[in-house]
């Protein structure tokens, strides 16, 4: 056995550009859910597992084996989350959000999540999502279509075209007939469905559309369609819907298939996708969900949110910010420490960013570090005394390092 640790199968380290790039996707879409009068929230990595199974559904595959319990320590089971979504409504019922006079309540988070499964490129089990969920008492088509806009126009500001694919499970009564009408279908059939489905038949059958076994694929194409099933209200509910993303431009495609992997949601669900690369699959997903705060012990108030995969984000926007290096280096030797130490110190006060090499690093390794990590000065000492060049222009010149201002002037 090895004496070198290494990371756990399906994580992964986060390394300079691609974990600056991580801070960037972040910023990008805070700012964009700031825009909707959404606010932050963090939540605990784990919760009782009860929570998931009852508010995520006892027929999805997370709770059925992906989901990483904990040992028990006490008088409760707990889980890692393989979900924000149960614990943000754990949250906004704990904290009683639902009694706030300004409504919709509007979030959004990041963070990972845990799930296991099978690790591939893009796919961890530790995943990353960035999210909101906007809840209100009685969630109007606007506010629905509100989150949809949250994703497109996040997604635009990431310089991504998107496009929307859109279903609409129905209310109800709509849902309960389909779900009829496709256990009169499968149940005939259920020796030709994989293990899985045939536990979905029972727990919950539209959950066998968003099976991945080519097999049941095959089954699936021939399924009723669940717009022949909706009544008129939830139809009607869902052109208005459509009619206002209409109003925003925003290019969508409506898909009979598209089930969402969660038991919880209701009405419309949604996927974004790079409008030129349907086939590098959903960059994120959601839906609406009318009964889950009031299934975990809370108000009936409504809600819709949506994930992004922040990973899957990364992979599609590989190299897209470029970032640029720090500032100014300076190098130190033991005789120039102290005065050289609270120069850095001051710089860094003005917002100049200043990084040195090891004490006592010759100025041609010093140069050859510079090159690599992309820095834009760097000063040194001569016998002539202190000398400041710009690796860009290559223009060098004397400089006094008592004019703290003058220094950080030139290296902005």
């Amino acid at each position: 056995m090895s004496n070198i640790f290494t990371k756990p199968r399906g994580t992964q380290d986060m390394l300079y550009d691609k974990a600056r790039s991580y801070n960037k996707i972040v910023d990008i879409l805070n700012s964009v859910a700031t825009n909707y009068g959404a606010s932050p929230i963090q939540i605990p990595m784990y919760e009782e597992s009860r929570l998931f199974k009852r508010g995520v559904g006892n027929s999805t595959d997370i709770v059925m084996k992906e989901t990483f319990d904990l040992a028990n320590k006490g008088d409760h089971d707990y889980s890692l989350r393989p979900e924000f979504t149960a614990g943000i409504m754990r949250a906004i019922i704990e904290n009683k959000l639902y009694a706030s006079p300004d409504l919709p309540l509007k979030l959004y988070y990041s963070g990972s999540i845990f799930r296991y499964e099978r690790p591939q490129q893009g796919r961890y089990r530790e995943p990353h999502q960035w999210g909101i969920e906007f809840t209100d008492l009685n969630l109007d088509d606007s506010t629905v279509a509100e989150a949809i806009l949250v994703m497109v126009d996040g997604l635009k500001a990431l310089g991504i075209d998107p496009i929307i694919k859109l279903n609409n499970l129905g209310g109800d009564i709509s849902r309960s007939n389909y779900r009829k009408a496709l256990v009169d279908y499968f149940t005939p059939l259920k020796d030709k469905l994989c293990t899985d489905c045939q536990k979905r038949l029972e727990l919950n059958p539209l959950r066998i559309l968003d099976c991945k076994v080519p097999e049941d694929h095959e089954l699936v194409l021939k399924a009723p369609l669940l717009k022949d099933y909706l009544i008129d209200e939830d139809k009607k509910k869902f052109a208005k819907l459509l009619e206002l993303l209409d109003s925003c431009n925003v290019k969508y495609t409506l898909d009979d298939k598209l089930v969402r992997g969660l038991d919880y949601y209701t009405g419309p669900v949604f996927e974004a996708y790079e409008a030129n690369h349907l086939e590098l699959g959903a960059l994120g997903g959601g839906g609406r969900y009318d009964k889950l705060m009031e299934t975990l012990g809370g108000p009936a108030f409504n809600g819709v949110g949506f994930s992004f995969g922040l990973d899957r984000l990364l992979l599609t926007l590989g190299d897209t910010y470029k970032f640029e290096g720090p500032n100014l280096m300076v190098v130190v030797s033991e005789e120039d420490k102290k005065e050289l130490f609270n120069l850095k110190h001051e710089l860094r006060n003005l917002g100049i960013s200043v990084l040195s090499p090891t004490e006592g690093k010759k100025l041609n390794g010093a140069l050859k570090m510079a090159d690599r990590l992309k820095v834009k000065n760097i000063l040194f000492k001569t016998p002539e005394g202190y000398q400041l060049k710009n690796l860009v222009t290559r223009e060098q010149k004397a400089i006094d390092i008592n004019n703290t201002q003058e220094i950080a002037e030139l290296v902005k």
